[in-house]
């Protein structure tokens, strides 16, 4: 086990081995395996480091950090776009064959800025956190690993871009939406009241009704677009002051994680994904992509208000729910 510093470096390097790999194999079935898990190591790979490594980088490095860190997911995106591509299965050998070389060298010029600049600064300014982020990593790793492991090869598991939700929806077409907060509370607190999901009315807008069924079933009720929807949903993971993951089981198609970041005793960075697919004329508008991002900003912003103003949680559940597939 090494520092999370080394951990990114042993990734960049465990990839451009399996893409020399590649450029040397002619079998178009061994090809499009080695891409799999090409695929595979780069999601896994930037998931880790938005989730655990950039925050740590912006709290310790202020404005330069933050900098560092939107170019780098900004890259991570477009990465992100093409392993889409390739996932997805429609494109004739050429293109996959380009698309393929298109991502690689992303991933190059990525890996040469973030050794060239991110890393060598996190090496100095996070000299103390290393180790304990390290180990963070490698635990996370191990976990995102065994869940691809054993989900690989079964339809409606996989990557985000892959999967459908329990109730056998292909969610390949939804949209991702990512934001963050900072609010000034303990991780704990804010671990425990968004455990509280019935009060989330009180700061998500068209959220109508969010009935607790039991320990990781929930029953939605929104105002959208004028019109009343309901859906069911399953908590699939929650790991105490860490993180909570979702998929709905009927209605509306959505997906998302929230994790929570200690940034000091009293200050923890909220990070939400959601993926989502529009339904219906309403929500097809060329702009409603923005108007769902908009109402999660804005959400998030009533969360802070919401528990910053109370001090304390309303309520806590801090039960382990293991990922898990439905």
């Amino acid at each position: 086990m090494g520092n999370i510093v080394e951990l990114i470096k042993a990734d960049h390097d465990k990839v451009e081995q399996l893409y020399q790999h590649y450029q040397g194999v002619y079998d178009k079935t061994e090809r499009k395996r080695i891409v799999e898990q090409i695929c595979q190591e780069l999601e896994i790979h930037a998931k880790l480091e938005e989730s655990l490594f950039y925050p740590a980088v912006q709290v310790k490095m202020g404005k330069d950090g933050t900098d560092l860190v939107k170019e780098a997911v900004k890259e991570h995106n477009e990465m992100k776009r093409l392993i889409s591509q390739l996932q997805t299965g429609g494109l004739a050998e050429p293109d996959f064959d380009h698309t393929v070389h298109a991502l690689m060298r992303g991933v190059q010029h990525h890996v040469k800025e973030e050794e060239g600049e991110m890393l060598p600064a996190a090496t100095h300014r996070l000299a103390s956190e290393l180790d304990r982020l390290g180990a963070q990593m490698e635990q996370r790793k191990q976990e995102l690993v065994a869940t691809a492991a054993a989900t690989a090869g079964h339809p409606g598991h996989g990557t985000l871009a892959q999967q459908k939700t329990a109730a056998g929806q292909d969610i390949s077409g939804a949209s991702t939406i990512e934001q963050s907060i900072d609010v000034n509370v303990p991780v704990r607190t804010a671990y425990n009241q968004w455990t509280q999901f019935e009060t989330f009315p009180r700061f998500m807008e068209g959220i109508v009704q969010v009935t607790q069924l039991d320990d990781t079933h929930l029953h939605w009720k929104a105002a959208i677009g004028g019109k009343t929807k309901e859906w069911d949903a399953v908590i699939t993971e929650q790991l105490p002051d860490e993180r909570i993951a979702w998929t709905n089981t009927t209605g509306a198609r959505n997906a998302g994680v929230v994790t929570f970041h200690r940034l000091a005793d009293k200050q923890t960075r909220i990070m939400l994904q959601l993926e989502y697919e529009p339904e219906g004329v309403v929500e097809n508008a060329a702009d409603w992509l923005g108007v769902v991002s908009a109402r999660v900003r804005g959400d998030l912003r009533r969360f802070k208000e919401f528990i910053e103003a109370q001090g304390h949680e309303t309520g806590a559940w801090r039960e382990t729910v293991e990922t898990r597939h439905q």
